[in-house]
């Protein structure tokens, strides 16, 4: 059939072509784009259909120098839609630009103040690493075309990206654009995370972006999101004393062992530290007791007590449902919640801070727990972990008093006010096959 339509395309007839769907419309476009034909197909359809199925009409002819006028006529017509429809791929739309710039230039001026922001870095960044000789004449400034409003990590990259190409005036002012409007950036981390060797498939030390960290070492990890922990470990002789014993006092906090707590690692590179920080802070000062001390660990997460409070630091989680933890009164409530969660949903890190229950689960009788799940299932969920002596620990606590909860609680829930601590494999009954990780690293 496919076959046929191209035929009749080459003939100027798209009756056919309208009736498809997208998928048979795609093959088609396939079809023609390995066509030894495509040029005569193109002259066949190209004026019947260019403001009818403009995206049908670009995707075959985009890189056909023949047509670079009617390329350019639908990208200036439809340009919001297709940057919708490509967003994940903009380079071969930025390439047509460049490679016809003499007639793009209504495009080109678009796209250097579009406004969604991730697709103005796109374009600043394409243009950067592949056309360096135009930034002065489309920009004169680039920083006049940033805003505080663009996500902090694509300015970085950004700049980042003037720094790979040597452009170290651009850079500076890039840097300094950066430290005045952002409170904290992935600079840091950029200038010192290795170099990909293809030679040896391993990452080598990038000795320039070390070099000007040491520059400006107390600015950059003052203001560092990420990688704090790594350069505390491995270039902590370029910060000052003053910085460093400043992030230390938190670090203290979590220690096992007499070293810091492992988890902290993907709470730093996923840059939530200083929000850490700031927890500590907040519930230290509102604590009677100012002790601090470890707890314990499972499978995806460590606890510490500091003060009155427990400190949980995530790892990532089981359950990747939207909603992790339901609010119940059999579930300890979070006074904190934070998590990073990649594009499927699973958690890569993340804080949760609640209050400490000083009063373990273990001598509470076998027909509790047996009370306790059919008291969740008789509220709509069910868990899929141990609620006590489990391969990593007691999920379960009791509250100092059930009136913590109020009178309309059971009876048995008076004399054992028992309660869920760990947020996580909590399932709607309706849910019969939770989106839940096989297994955790």
């Amino acid at each position: 059939m496919t076959d046929t339509i191209v035929l009749e395309l080459e003939k100027g007839n798209i009756d056919d072509l309208l009736k498809l769907n997208q998928t048979e419309t795609d093959f088609v476009i396939s079809n023609i784009r390995a066509n030894s034909r495509r040029g005569s197909i193109v002259n066949g359809f190209l004026s019947k259909l260019k403001e009818i199925k403009p995206f049908f009409c670009f995707e075959i002819i985009y890189d056909m120098p023949n047509y670079k006028e009617e390329t350019k006529e639908i990208l200036e017509a439809n340009l919001d839609e297709i940057i919708k429809h490509y967003e994940k791929d903009l380079d071969f739309i930025f390439e047509f630009i460049f490679k016809n710039y003499s007639i793009s230039e209504k495009i080109i001026s678009r796209l250097k103040t579009y406004p969604d922001l991730h697709i103005r870095y796109l374009f600043m960044s394409y243009i950067v690493n592949n056309e360096p000789s135009k930034i002065k004449s489309i920009y004169g400034d680039i920083t006049k075309y940033l805003s505080n409003d663009m996500p902090v990590a694509d300015v970085s990259e950004l700049a980042n990206a003037t720094f790979a190409m040597r452009n170290m005036k651009l850079y500076g002012k890039l840097k300094e654009y950066i430290f005045k409007e952002y409170q904290s950036n992935n600079l840091a981390e950029l200038l010192l995370c290795g170099l990909f060797d293809y030679q040896t498939f391993s990452l080598r030390p990038n000795k320039r972006g070390i070099k000007e960290f040491g520059k400006d070492a107390d600015r950059y990890f003052k203001t560092a999101s990420t990688w704090r922990l790594n350069i505390y470990e491995n270039y902590s002789r370029k910060v000052s004393k003053e910085l460093l014993d400043s992030f230390k006092k938190y670090l203290l906090y979590f220690q096992r062992e007499g070293k810091f707590d492992p988890n902290l690692w993907a709470l730093d590179i996923q840059g939530i530290t200083k929000l850490l920080e700031t927890y500590v802070d907040k519930y230290l000062d509102l604590s009677k007791d100012k002790t601090f001390e470890f707890i314990g660990e499972g499978s995806t997460t460590s606890c510490h007590r500091i003060g009155d409070y427990a400190f949980k630091l995530v790892k990532t989680k089981w359950s990747y449902e939207d909603e992790i933890c339901p609010e119940l009164y059999l579930v300890l409530p979070n006074l904190e919640e934070h998590y990073v969660r990649n594009n499927r949903g699973i958690v890569q890190a993340g804080i949760e801070v609640q209050k400490y229950l000083k009063r373990s689960a273990k001598d509470t009788p076998k027909d509790v727990f047996k009370a306790f799940n059919e008291e969740l299932r008789r509220l709509g969920y069910y868990s899929t972990d141990s609620l006590i002596n489990g391969e990593c620990g007691d999920n379960t606590r009791l509250l100092d008093s059930y009136k913590e909860i109020g009178e309309d609680v059971p009876d048995w829930f008076k004399e054992y006010p028992l309660v869920l601590v760990d947020h996580d494999r909590i399932y709607r009954l309706e849910t019969k096959i939770p989106r839940q990780q096989i297994s955790v690293g």
